[in-house]
């Protein structure tokens, strides 16, 4: 499973409990997640602190949604460019395909369309 639903209902839990106001998270996470993981890969690999808020801002976001694996990939793409050392292409490969499966799974479990 990408998606951890005990962090689905503690977020729902955090902000009201309105499941209503929980897809809109979710659905703002879909869109602006896929815009992230696009800077991710589509900037220079030489681009560290472009790709690093990038991971940043993703790691957080996935660990809201209960997508750990993807929080833990970013974590790890951020302090490699935090570090100054040269961006892992195959751990953004792998941030792509936790996001894609998190992605999936999501628009399963509150019934989203593509």
């Amino acid at each position: 499973m990408a998606i951890d639903i005990g962090a689905l209902d503690k977020l729902r839990e955090l902000i009201g409990g309105e499941e209503a106001d929980l897809v809109e998270l979710v659905e703002s996470f879909l869109e602006e997640g896929a815009s992230i993981m696009q800077d991710m890969r589509s900037g220079p690999a030489s681009d560290l602190t472009a790709i690093r808020r990038a991971a940043h801002s993703l790691k957080s976001n996935a660990r809201d949604m209960g997508a750990a694996e993807l929080s833990q990939i970013c974590a790890r793409v951020e302090a490699r460019c935090a570090s100054g050392g040269p961006t892992d292409l195959a751990e953004i490969d792998n941030a792509q395909r936790a996001f894609d499966a998190a992605v999936t799974e999501l628009r399963i479990i509150f019934n989203l369309g593509e």
